[in-house]
């Protein structure tokens, strides 16, 4: 009895340290405001944009259950996609053998990264950029460590540094990122991610479908490679399960909206709450008079989008719903060979984004609030 008492024990004491080391294997990285800040200033004052990661491999090991949060840096430089796949391998060995912080940044199509690292680290680090082709620099200091830097182009290490960002140098931070003259904190937890610039705001209600909205809707296409212009005008979007609602408050619609819209069908079906109803080839579209173009498949979906004027950018997008859209979509864009290509990407895509469960993001002039949760 007493042996079989001692092997629960042993068995129990050895899931609890199981436990408490996946606990902290898993832990969110987090470093000293200060340190990052510091990283920061070193990077050129003309980059469009930086990030800058304490602890990298904690980082690596907690983007490897979270992967949705690097949309947000293909969102930043959309126009650096190539350069970093072509440092994905290098940069990869460098924030592996980083001593400290990882820094990121980048201008135009060209990216650049910097750690500081051991001596013999360096020197792989410079056979390894020689095979890639990739410009590198080194500086030993004090400490026998050595500082290193590498771009896809060797323009991106030249140039004065910036200014120091300013944080609470105590304050703990996974990262610290700039996009454009915008500074922000980035705080990762076991199923969230806060990224949170000037004077944060209250993020939109989490209830309803998903809801997107900006005051310049070509501003926002931008964060998307795309060969197709899309007009600077403030716009809302929704859609879930109950179907779907846009609306443009600029934008007075044509005649040949109004026809298409109508095609087919019954005209200005009779309704409440000043909304008009259509029924034609295209279904039933409800649309709302005198407010620009809005229009939805349900009365309901319209009374989801908020009333303009939209400032700045807000939106609530659940995981699932968007891969569900995004699979409509390729569906949509199969049929055209053109779009073919783009379609599979969206296909790829689907299952990566229905991981995640809630982004909801309050963006104004003067500060905002982005939060991904799963």
């Amino acid at each position: 009895m007493n042996r079989i008492a001692l092997v629960l024990v042993g068995a129990a004491a050895g899931a609890i340290v199981l436990a408490v080391a996946w606990w902290l294997w898993t832990a969110p990285p987090g470093a000293d405001a200060g340190t990052l800040a510091q990283a920061a200033a070193v990077v050129p004052a003309d980059a469009d944009g930086l990030l800058v990661v304490g602890q990298p491999s904690r980082a690596a090991r907690w983007l490897l259950r979270r992967p949705q949060a690097v949309v947000l840096l293909a969102a930043a430089a959309p126009e650096a996609e190539g350069a970093l796949m072509r440092l994905r391998g290098t940069l990869a060995t460098l924030a592996g053998e980083a001593q400290g912080p990882v820094t990121v940044w980048w201008r135009g199509a060209e990216m650049a990264a910097a750690a500081r690292v051991s001596g013999g680290s360096a020197r792989a680090l410079r056979q390894l950029a020689a095979l890639e082709g990739l410009p590198l620099r080194s500086a030993p200091t004090g400490s026998g460590d050595v500082d290193v830097s590498l771009a896809s182009a060797s323009a991106l290490l030249e140039g004065p540094p910036g200014k120091r960002p300013q944080f609470g140098d105590h304050d703990r931070l996974t990262a610290i990122a700039r996009a454009g003259a915008r500074w922000w904190g980035v705080r990762a937890g076991r199923n969230r991610l806060d990224l949170a610039t000037g004077e944060p705001r209250e993020l939109p209600s989490a209830s309803g479908p998903s809801v997107i909205v900006t005051d310049d809707l070509g501003r926002l296409a931008g964060l998307v490679p795309s060969s197709s212009p899309v007009p600077h005008v403030p716009a809302g979007l929704a859609f879930g399960e109950g179907g779907w609602a846009l609306t443009l408050p600029g934008t007075v619609p044509g005649r040949e909206v109004t026809r298409l819209l109508t095609l087919g069908g019954d005209v200005a079906v009779p309704s409440s709450a000043g909304v008009r109803q259509w029924r034609g080839v295209l279904g039933e579209i409800w649309a709302r008079p005198g407010a620009g173009l809005a229009i939805a498949s349900s009365a309901p979906m319209l009374a989801a989008l908020p009333p303009p004027p939209y400032v700045g950018e807000s939106g609530t997008v659940r995981g699932p719903e968007l891969s569900a859209a995004c699979v409509r979509a390729a569906d949509a864009l199969t049929a055209l060979w053109l779009f073919r290509s783009r379609a599979e990407a969206l296909r790829r895509a689907a299952p990566v984004v229905a991981a995640a469960r809630l982004a909801r993001w309050r963006i104004l002039p003067d500060g905002g609030l982005i939060r991904l949760e799963w």
